[in-house]
């Protein structure tokens, strides 16, 4: 049988968001206006896009399925504030559609399978945000807004640049097809003043795969681990910092996790194999 245009592809992660409620609930976590520019994700049948545009602001859509882009999405195209823009999010050259001067919103409902990478790309780019309200898989949206004590590799990353806020859990059952998992409403405000150049934030991840390499262990022995040096090298530089290298890398919060990366900068980076 053939596949319907309008059915979602399970190799793109696609779970089409169709509760007016949720839909709404972002909308207004976005903190949406009429003055606003909005840069959408992956818009799918245009749901979500229908709830922004009724705010009178402009909306970029970047759909990566073709057949959504001849499909749902033909019956919005004409709205003059609407752009639909086919490709991939990841790659796409958003100075081709966003001007530099223009303070923009990002506002989607991110695909299981790639969103963290989506979010990496267009946070670090060039042209980042000022504030991002997305929707990912629950987990990982717990994982981003995690505090002190539940330190890992996605919070102790994005929190360096952004300020991190989780909303609300969705349910399944507000998608279709039904996801196996809840999802989750964050949002990602850039800091004024971040604790690192975007120009380290590679070096940066690379460094927290090696110091959450070994997450049960002590600090010490999980960097010595990912960073392939000695043990003592590790308490040294702790030991400056005023921290303590027997405490499990959950523990430190984002500035620390900084501080720490600034000491062994120009290490030999060795991730964690994926």
């Amino acid at each position: 049988m053939a596949r319907s245009i309008n059915s979602a592809k399970k190799s793109l992660g696609q779970h089409f968001l169709h509760d007016g409620n949720v839909l709404r609930k972002i909308v207004n976590a976005a903190k949406v206006d009429e003055t606003d520019h909005i840069l959408e994700i992956g818009p799918g049948k245009g749901h979500l896009t229908k709830k922004l545009l009724l705010k009178g602001c402009s909306v970029t859509a970047i759909e990566l399925d073709h057949d959504l882009v001849i499909g749902p999405l033909t019956d919005i195209a004409s709205n003059p504030k609407l752009e639909i823009v086919e490709g991939d999010a990841r790659t796409v050259d958003l100075k081709n559609f966003i001007a530099n001067t223009t303070q923009f919103k990002l506002v989607a409902n991110l695909p299981y399978n790639a969103g963290t990478n989506i979010l990496r790309s267009i946070l670090l780019s060039d042209l980042p945000p000022q504030l991002s309200v997305v929707m990912l898989q629950k987990e990982v949206a717990r994982n981003i807004t995690a505090s002190r004590g539940k330190s890992n590799i996605l919070s102790s990353f994005f929190q360096a640049y952004y300020h991190t806020n989780f909303h609300f859990n969705v349910q399944p059952r507000s998608f279709n097809p039904q996801p196996k998992v809840m999802s989750g409403v964050i949002s990602l405000e850039r800091k004024e003043s971040p604790l690192l150049p975007k120009c380290l934030h590679h070096d940066y991840f690379l460094f927290l795969t090696c110091g959450f390499a070994a997450p049960r262990k002590q600090l010490h022995n999980s960097l010595s681990q990912g960073l392939k040096i000695s043990i003592p090298e590790v308490k040294d530089v702790s030991s400056q910092l005023g921290l303590n290298s027997e405490l499990r890398p959950a523990a430190l919060g984002v500035e620390e996790w900084v501080a720490v990366f600034k000491k062994f900068h120009g290490v030999k980076y060795i991730p964690k194999p994926q």
